[in-house]
Order: C-alpha cells, then structure tokens, then sequence
C-alpha cells in the first residue's frame, strides 16, 4: 500500500531539508529529534520476488519510507535523500507506510539479483527522518531450471594421500572460489553419469540434492557447506574415468543452479604383493576345526578391493547361485588385512517378489540383531603364519544406539518387507579361520 497523502508531506519536506541544508547552524529549529530504532529480515526469496519485515520500536502511526535499488554503494540516507528530492513526480521509487511490524512484499525483481532495502522513520509534517536509515542487501534466486558454470570456481584433481588419524587413502581436490558462493564437492564415474543420469546435470544435481538433503537434515546445511578455496578429500576413488563437481547450494539449503566440473582418469594400480597374498581359493574352518565351505577371493580393484565368492557355500537354501551372491572385501593397505564390511549385493526377482539382498554381520542383545549400517566395517582377517597359508577371521564391534556389542556372525541376508531374513542354514560364528588351498 502506497500512502500519497503521507508522501507528499515527506518529499515537500524532505525537499526543504535538501535546498536549505546550506543554512547556518542558528537558523536550524531547535530542540532534540526523536530516534526510532528500525529492525529489517528477510522473510522469504523467490526467483523474482522478496519480503522484507520492518519493525521498530515507536508508535503504530508513525510513518516510515523504504527505498529499493541495486545502487550497493551509496550511502543508506544519502541515497534515500537524493532519491526522495528527484522522486516529485510519484514515480514509485519511494514508498511511504505506517505501522510497528510490516512485511513487505517486492515483486518484478530479476532473478540471481542483488539488491539493498533501505527504510528510515520520517516526521509526517515536515519529513524530517527520525533516527539513522537500516538497510539490509538480498540476492533473488536463481532459476532452478537453469543451471550454469560458475567462471569464479575451478576444481582439480591433486595428490594423493594417507590420513593420519585413520591411515587411509585419499584423493585430495583443490577447490578455489573468488566469490561467496557455497557450493559441495560430487565425484561420479563417468559411466554412472551417463547409464543412470543420460549426462543430464540437473537430474544428477536434483537427485544428490534431495539425497543429500535426507541425509543431513533440513537444519544442518550451513554446517556442511563450503566457500572460498579448500582442499576436498574423497576416500581413494577406484580406477576409472571420473568427474567430479562443484554443485551450488544456499546456505539455506537450496540449489544455486552455479556449478563447476573436472574431469579425469584414474588408472589402475600395479598390485603389490601384500595385495596378491590374500589372491586364490581358501577353506574356511570354524573353531571346532571343522571345514565348512571353500571361498575364492578375486581381484577387484588393485591395492584396494577384493571380490569374494562361495562365502556360506552350500549353507544358502535359497535357490541362487554363488556369483551371484558375490560380495566385496576391502584391503587395508596400512596393516595389510582384508576386511569385511556390510553391503547391499543385488536384487533378484522371483515369480512372487522382488528380493534385496545385503551381506551383514549380528550381534546379540537379548535377541538376534542384524548390523543395518551400510560401509560397516564388521571383522578383519589377518595372517597368523609367516608364509601366509593361514589367517583368521575375527568379529569387530558394532556401536550405534547406545551399544557397544561384539560382532558374532558375518552373512547374507535379504528382507522381506521390513524385517531381515538370514539365507543360511546354519551360519558360523566367529572367529572362523582360512587355510590356503595349494
């Protein structure tokens, strides 16, 4: 709401404050003037549109002006002076109202925009401005169905390297930014950008977004942003051909539509031998020295990751086949053991459903428990002989809602609804023992 009547007053008086400002000090009528305090938020941010509250401290019907301009620079009252002297003509640039608490709603606003609200309390009879100008500066949003390279951002691949606290690899990204955007860091297999995606960015932008945006909650975007140069560590990608992206997000947790791009290739490594000691077929033996099942472990990714077959053998009574349920194990390149970690395997289809499987460790308390951390690292195993013939598998502890328990069993599962099914026969408890087969 636009009040002219009040307006009027304010630009005839604010005018006579302009061309007489010149005047002698004595000339100047005296007695102090009032101050109003006035406060201004940003209530809400469109692609075109915004709203301003202005509250302040005097009384409900005392006028006030705000002025909206993309002039960052200037002056707030400066500004708001010589704006309200060329404003004779009610072009709309000065706006008067009344009142303690207003949104105020600006609309036509160009997107990705900045723009600056100034407001200042004024004498209704003479438009005299009571107390200093508040002013607060907005960006509009950019237009969600378009994305763009942000020129100000670059992204390279650098060295790679062993965490201290953890002792693993990393893939370090220098990251630099000469602006104040926020932005997270994406790397993705060029062959997954292109089967699930078609390289089409905005899905995998919208897709990761509202992952991402599950995963760390509405309220904790801030915390996990980033601005400004960093260097970005991704636990040690496997070989292939990769891009990895810049993807602009507000600090409200809203898609920029800024982002940038790399893209490069990692080879695969020469495998170490402490990496090929754990290679070939192996007979798993539980405590009572019983052998259960043999198991072949595969290359999967050098110095990194093994496939591992026949884990259960012929304990799975559900009709499937070995390479089908084929899990991976990690290699630990700092202390040379070959880890087991909890994963889903495929899904399979049966005349009645459609089956997840997973393969996952339990623990008990007071009942049968199944670890549903996916990436769970669930037991070790590690030579117990100089010639590397023998190793054992021990169990490792699962923490998590308020429990500290020792991993008891390491198998398949799949679910039905939500409940976990194992597919064993009779699983083996750990620790269980692997004997190199000659």
């Amino acid at each position: 709401m636009k009040f002219t009547s009040i307006l009027k007053a304010l630009m005839v008086g604010m005018v006579a404050i302009l061309f007489t400002s010149c005047e002698k000090e004595a000339d100047k009528p005296a007695g102090p003037i009032s101050e109003v305090t006035i406060s201004l938020d940003v209530d809400n941010l469109s692609l075109e549109s915004a709203s301003i509250r202005v509250r302040h401290d005097d009384s409900a019907d005392m006028p006030w002006v705000y002025l909206l301009t993309s002039d960052l620079e200037t002056d707030a009252e400066t500004l708001l002076k010589e704006k309200i002297a060329t404003d004779l003509e009610l072009t709309g640039e000065i706006v008067a109202y009344t009142g303690r608490n207003k949104s105020i709603t600006l609309s036509d606003l160009a997107p990705k925009s900045y723009y600056r609200f100034i407001c200042q309390a004024i004498d209704g009879i003479t438009g005299e401005p009571l107390g200093d100008a508040a002013e607060i500066e907005f960006r509009t949003r950019r237009d969600p169905a378009v994305f763009e390279i942000n020129d100000n951002w670059s992204i390279e691949r650098s060295d790679r390297s062993i965490n201290p606290s953890d002792k693993m690899e990393y893939d370090n990204f220098l990251c630099s930014s000469e602006d104040d955007e926020t932005y997270v860091v994406l790397p993705i297999k060029v062959s997954d950008f292109e089967y699930y995606y078609k390289n089409d960015r905005r899905a995998l932008f919208e897709d990761f977004h509202s992952d991402f945006g599950l995963a760390v909650g509405a309220s904790q975007w801030k915390n996990v942003l980033k601005e400004g140069d960093i260097t970005w560590q991704e636990q040690r990608l496997r070989s292939s051909d990769w891009i990895v992206f810049m993807i602009g997000i507000d600090t409200d947790g809203e898609l920029s539509g800024l982002y940038q791009e790399y893209r490069f290739t990692i080879e695969q490594e020469v495998a170490s031998d402490e990496y090929n000691r754990w290679l070939g077929q192996w007979k798993v033996i539980n405590g009572e020295g019983v052998e259960l099942f043999d198991i072949h472990i595969l290359p999967s990714e050098n110095n990194l990751w093994y496939y591992l077959a026949g884990w259960e053998g012929d304990n799975l009574y559900f009709d499937t086949y070995d390479q089908t349920l084929m899990i991976e194990t990690f290699f630990n390149k700092s202390n040379g053991k070959m880890e087991f970690i909890s994963q889903y395997v495929n899904t399979m289809m049966t005349d009645y459903e459609t089956i997840d499987f997973y393969f996952s460790g339990t623990f008990y308390y007071g009942g049968n428990y199944v670890v549903d951390a996916m990436n769970y690292k669930m037991a070790e195993t590690s030579f117990t002989t100089s010639d590397y013939t023998e190793a054992r598998v021990d169990g490792l502890t699962f923490t998590g809602s308020g429990l500290t328990v020792p991993i008891q069993e390491i198998c398949y599962f799949y679910y039905s609804g939500s409940q976990p099914s194992s597919i064993s026969l009779d699983i083996p408890n750990l620790p269980l023992t692997f004997r190199k087969v000659q």
